[in-house]
């Protein structure tokens, strides 16, 4: 069973990385202009960023934590 959970892992880190790498990305690159007539609700830009920063932050509280019971 270890030598199954350890490549498990890597493929599910790998993952989370790339979702959150786009999760970062669209918070923190300006997009373009945008007409005011739309329907999507604006937010401030510190909102947008807290909203990916936690994430990441949990993330990685989380890598650590299987990391270590992996390798127990």
């Amino acid at each position: 069973m270890q030598s199954l959970a350890e490549p498990i892992f890597w493929i599910a880190a790998a993952i989370c990385f790339v979702a959150e790498l786009a999760i970062l990305r669209s918070a923190f690159i300006p997009r373009g202009e945008t007409s005011e007539t739309g329907t999507m609700p604006h937010y401030s830009r510190g909102a947008e960023m807290m909203w990916a920063i936690i994430p990441a932050i949990g993330l990685v509280v989380l890598f650590a934590a299987t990391w270590r019971a992996i390798h127990r």
